[in-house]
């Protein structure tokens, strides 16, 4: 296992145990499939796929985890 799965899954735990958000996402460029790895390995799932954010262009994969027992859902 290494760092960045290690990190990512602290920030798992961070994020639902301690701020009790609902839903975590992650911005990731396409080309980057350490960064994608790191999502799927803890458990996040694809949920969209962005030309560019605020008009920049520049192509973002958004992977998500939902909270367990939360409502899960695939944004619009």
């Amino acid at each position: 296992q290494g760092l960045a799965t290690e990190a990512a899954r602290g920030i798992v735990r961070y994020g639902f145990e301690q701020l009790q958000l609902p839903r975590l996402i992650c911005l990731i460029d396409p080309d980057n499939r350490a960064s994608r790895s790191v999502a799927e390995k803890i458990g996040m799932t694809l949920e969209k796929e962005l030309a560019g954010i605020d008009g920049d262009g520049i192509p973002t994969l958004i992977y998500a985890k939902h909270k367990q027992g939360g409502v899960s859902h695939k944004p619009d």
